[in-house]
């Protein structure tokens, strides 16, 4: 289910992704975060300095090296929001660990598992691109039909290697954060919102109108 929240500019978008996450952030919440352009982790969660998870971890990555130059995790660094995660004694479980691809999804499923076992409370905080692709779930990819948590996989991408959580997984959440800026993903919130368009396969991000939790998104763009 999804609800709209408005908002004048990609700017003011964050304060309210921070007022959000106030709401659906407390002591007991595991805080899933993905990359993207539309996340500023500063404005959002370092700035204000009143968001405490007990626990936050990677939605998704590119798969590589730890903190490669095109990394989500590398991303929440220089935002930094991991220092401010450590300054308040926040656990951080992170993706991408040095290994091959094969072992690095073995040993973030497990991860995620085990996260997904202790907090009942879990939190996304979600991108969604022009061809409605959110976190590492691309169209028509092993991810929308996998039992696993997670999946590594090759999709059509400028980044292509990925490691992910799946729609399984993206169904036990019990709240999301989306957002999406910029009137060149007006044509994506479209179809996003269009109740006569339900192909998932084709178009992930229609995921959270059909999903039992509540997706607060977050947007500047006029329909």
């Amino acid at each position: 289910m999804i609800q709209l929240a408005k908002v004048a500019s990609r700017e003011e978008g964050q304060i309210k992704a921070h007022q959000l996450l106030t709401e659906l952030v407390g002591p007991d919440t595991l805080l899933a975060l993905s990359g993207g352009t539309s996340v500023n982790y500063k404005e959002m969660i370092v700035g204000p300095g009143d968001i405490h998870p007990d626990d936050v971890c990677m939605i998704d990555d590119r798969y590589g090296m730890p903190f490669h130059e095109n990394s989500n995790e590398l991303l929440v660094k220089k935002s930094g929001l991991i220092e401010y995660l450590v300054s308040k004694k926040i656990r951080f479980t992170k993706c991408l660990e040095g290994k091959n691809i094969a072992q690095t999804e073995k040993d973030y499923d497990q991860k995620i598992r085990t996260l997904f076992a202790k907090y009942q409370d879990k939190v996304g905080v979600m991108g969604v691109a022009f061809n409605l692709h959110t976190g590492g779930i691309f169209p028509n990819s092993k991810a929308l039909k996998s039992p696993a948590y997670v999946v590594s996989e090759i999709v059509d991408d400028i980044y292509p290697q990925r490691i992910t959580i799946t729609l399984k997984a993206l169904g036990e959440f019990t709240g999301f954060l989306i957002l999406m800026f910029g009137e060149e993903k007006k044509e994506a919130l479209a179809k996003m919102l269009d109740p006569a368009e339900n192909n998932i396969q084709s178009f992930p991000a229609i995921f959270y109108r059909k999903c039992r939790a509540t997706a607060h998104l977050v947007t500047d763009i006029t329909l």
